[in-house]
């Protein structure tokens, strides 16, 4: 029998934590507005991360909250004032890139647990043994690494490894991309005095997908190149097996009704993997599998298609 592992859903609105709680996933995570690589739309307010907070008290689940951009000096109180708030509303676990913020959130509340967002690019076993010397508790693993590097990670350092179900196969390490701001290079300050940059997902705006856009070829044929739904879906009984600690499905951006289905899916899958290991029929998923990547995709190039006109259009980024 494998070991357990934790299934972590998206929650881009109160209606989609509902729907993945009730669908069996064991923990949601939500962007602040403002501080996550999503735009504003997708993102949430507290009154409504401490609202899915108590949601998630109900269920007996649990809520991380993704501030995994870069922050400058200026931005530092505003960011511990709300990490203060979250932490007396019980929160209990954050989603960071930046290694400062970290130490900060370890410092002064040691009980929350803080994750390193994959755009930290925490890629080989120092990378995770400096991040757990300042106290972090897990590490989500860029889409980058293989199975064996897990594998080697997880027997040599002792923190949390977190993967994805299925993510953007990004061609630059997530995080270091540059391509967006290239397009857009527009930013603006909040009420808060938070600034917003339009161009750059880095700093609170949003991945344009540039890489993932219908380009004409010298040979006159369209590429598209799509995220992969089946990336880790033959790895799965390997992920187990290496201790893995956490399975995460992406997807703020889609309808709650799609995220629901798929996380069905995944914890149908994963309690029977948990219980029969090797023994369990992959390919009888793989035709389900296949229907959720097409609603998916359909999902997705409309969502990419927009944002990519908007930006052609010089239209402004809803925020």
């Amino acid at each position: 029998m494998m070991r357990g592992v934790s299934l972590l859903a998206p929650g881009g609105s109160l209606e989609m934590a509902r729907a993945v709680f009730a669908a069996g996933a064991d923990a949601v995570y939500v962007g602040a507005r403002g501080w996550s690589r999503r735009t504003a739309q997708y993102e949430l307010s507290d009154d409504e991360i401490r609202e899915i907070n108590d949601l998630a008290g109900e269920w007996g689940k649990e809520v991380r909250v993704a501030l995994n951009t870069n922050f400058s000096s200026t931005e530092m109180d505003l960011f511990m004032g709300k990490i203060e708030r979250f932490h007396q509303w019980g929160v209990k676990g954050l989603i960071l890139t930046d290694p400062g913020a970290m130490h900060m959130v370890k410092s002064h509340f040691p009980e929350m647990e803080v994750h390193v967002s994959a755009g930290a690019n925490a890629i080989n076993m120092e990378d995770l043994r400096f991040y757990r010397e300042i106290g972090v508790d897990m590490v989500v693993a860029p889409c980058n690494l293989t199975v064996e590097e897990i594998g080697e990670i997880k027997r040599h350092v002792d923190v949390g490894v977190e993967v994805f179900l299925h993510s953007n196969t990004c061609f630059t390490y997530l995080g270091k991309c540059l391509m967006s701001s290239y397009f857009r290079h527009q930013w603006y300050w909040d009420e808060e005095g938070k600034n917003h940059f339009w161009g750059s997902p880095n700093r609170g705006g949003y991945c344009h997908r540039i890489c993932k856009a219908r380009w004409n070829r010298e040979d006159g044929r369209g590429a598209y190149l799509r995220n992969d739904m089946f990336l880790a879906f033959s790895n799965l009984p390997d992920y187990l097996e290496a201790g893995v600690d956490c399975l995460k499905i992406q997807g703020r951006e889609y309808t709650p009704d799609l995220i629901g289905e798929i996380v069905t899916f995944y914890r149908t899958l994963i309690d029977e993997l948990l219980l029969r290991g090797r023994n369990v029929d992959m390919a009888a998923y793989l035709a389900q599998l296949h229907h959720l990547s097409r609603k998916r995709d359909a999902q997705r190039e409309r969502r990419t298609f927009t944002v990519l006109q908007e930006v052609v259009e010089g239209v402004p980024q809803r925020v």
